[in-house]
């Protein structure tokens, strides 16, 4: 049965890979939980106090709520394809609420760390060496073009036009967006083609490669983006994605318009970008209070 949820989702749906995987995992753990809990085999016999009784369970494990939140998402699609199929006969999850997400704004890098790790990459003057190019591209494109880690990824040379300084990214949900290169990026990227031209020869489609010249794939890059970040800041958060809200959150401080923030980040909606609109108050409001000698003697 998750077999046919899983072609739904991935040829009707056309989600992408990693979401394909989370919802199918997902939706197993409920599966294991209905039996282990209940006995029940079939669908048919779910009600929502079954569902609202998994998430109790989940949050008592201390899962996150934005995990919970997507783990419900996978079990409202799956509930209304086996609809759709005639496997059950009502949709438990519309007596489903979601539990409410806490106020979070996104963790950004500050922008003297960012230029830190910048200035201490261009101090190493083997030009030739690939990983220490690929690694400086890997730096521009997540925070100089704001990247996701998937389409990072899956960025293709194909994808890149010098002349126009832009690249075409496959964004979530298929969406398709103009990114603009800045010089920095642009001279990165060239340095990366040439080396890895050098190196592995003729035919190469992807930008990013591992050091043995395969495709990158979420962990690697991962943990090159933690091992370079962890050279310039002590935060907590060190990750590809840290680095796609530090170049939101600085575009809105420099006063960068919230419409072409969203096209930049390939947002669907504007209420997605609207978030980095409260870190750069929340930013303005930390200097106020450190700057301004009235909001220092009330402190």
């Amino acid at each position: 049965m998750l077999t046919g949820f899983g072609d739904y989702l991935q040829y009707e749906r056309r989600y992408s890979a990693h979401t394909l995987e989370s919802y199918l995992r997902d939706t197993t753990q409920f599966s294991e939980y209905l039996l282990l809990q209940y006995g029940y085999s079939s669908y048919r016999d779910v009600t929502h106090h079954q569902v609202r009784s998994w998430v109790v369970a989940l949050l008592h494990q201390k899962i996150g709520t934005v995990s919970v939140r997507r783990k419900l998402s996978a079990l409202a699609h799956f509930f209304k394809w086996l609809r759709r199929k005639g496997l059950v006969d009502h949709n438990p999850m519309v007596k489903v609420h979601l539990p409410k997400v806490p106020d979070r704004l996104p963790k950004s890098i500050a922008e003297k760390s960012l230029q830190q790790l910048w200035n201490l990459s261009e101090a190493d003057e083997d030009v030739k060496n690939f990983s220490m190019i690929r690694d400086k591209a890997l730096l521009s494109l997540l925070y100089g073009g704001g990247l996701r880690r998937s389409e990072v990824i899956q960025l293709k040379w194909t994808a890149i036009d010098f002349s126009r300084r832009t690249m075409r990214i496959d964004g979530k949900g298929r969406k398709i967006r103009n990114v603009p290169m800045n010089e920095t990026l642009i001279i990165v990227l060239k340095s990366l083609k040439k080396v890895t031209l050098e190196k592995w020869g003729e035919g190469i489609e992807l930008v990013l490669l591992t050091d043995s010249g395969k495709p990158c794939y979420p962990k690697f890059v991962y943990n090159r983006v933690v091992r370079m970040l962890s050279s310039v800041t002590t935060s907590e958060k060190k990750s590809p994605h840290v680095l796609r809200h530090s170049m939101a959150t600085h575009l809105m401080d420099h006063g960068a318009e919230l419409n072409a923030v969203k096209e930049i980040l390939g947002h669907a909606s504007l209420s997605s970008t609207q978030v980095y609109t409260h870190n750069s108050i929340a930013r303005i409001k930390e200097v106020y209070r450190q700057a301004h000698p009235g909001a220092q003697k009330s402190s």
